[in-house]
């Protein structure tokens, strides 16, 4: 039976840069199929060009985004959410990011793979408050903690004044499918494209929504 920590034992804190030596690797590991794809480089390389992306601030995939779970002042997980207003100003600046971390040679593949995940990602309205991804320490697992996230992420879209939440999770990953939908999120569209089925092998995506006040649709 794995231990349950004690509510006391628990807390959240915002990231720092400094984070990212141990943040970046679980926060990978939440969709290493997607990054790789997304940075067009083997699993390696991605992780890497994703933890030097993670210093810097005010874009998608920066440690300003990010939330820590601690289990007795041990960091044991992450999360990376954002408004959806939030997110188009972080996702415009990204690029810029990008320019100075991948090679140039990379360009037109990065390019090519950007655009058929934009066929197959829904839009993040204004309204939405968007999870990335959230990761906790294997031996952490099971115990509440992804659960504690994702509450903390409802709060924090209540004050935001958002309508829903929303993520997307592979096919291939079904035990976070799953508990996302213990918490209340609907798969409310999934697809996929030939290219990113056969570089990925991840089947597609589903994205998900939680709705919080009205009904939500993509």
């Amino acid at each position: 039976m794995k231990f349950q920590p004690l509510v006391e034992q628990v807390t959240l804190r915002p990231a720092i840069a400094e984070d990212g030596d141990w943040a970046t690797p679980l926060l990978f590991a939440a969709g290493p199929e997607v990054f790789s794809y997304s940075f067009a480089s083997p699993a390696e390389q991605a992780q890497t060009i994703l933890r030097q992306a993670f210093s810097y601030p005010h874009h998608a995939f920066s440690y300003e985004y990010a939330l820590v779970v601690e289990v007795q002042q041990q960091p044991v997980g992450v999360m990376m959410r954002y408004s959806g207003s939030v997110k188009r100003q972080a996702d415009e600046k990204v690029h810029s990011v990008m320019a100075r971390l991948l090679p140039l040679h990379k360009l037109p593949k990065i390019l090519m793979n950007v655009a058929d995940l934009s066929r197959i990602k829904q839009e993040v309205r204004l309204s939405d408050y968007y999870i990335l991804g959230l990761s906790i320490l294997p031996e952490f697992r099971d115990q509440g903690l992804g659960s504690r996230f994702l509450a903390q992420a409802e709060v924090e879209a209540r004050s935001q004044h958002c309508s829903s939440l929303c993520l997307d999770v592979t096919y291939s990953n079904r035990q976070a499918k799953l508990l996302f939908e213990r918490v209340g999120y609907q798969v409310t569209c999934s697809k996929t494209t030939d290219r990113f089925a056969q570089m990925t092998r991840t089947g597609g995506l589903h994205h998900m929504v939680k709705s919080l006040d009205t009904p939500t649709q993509c």
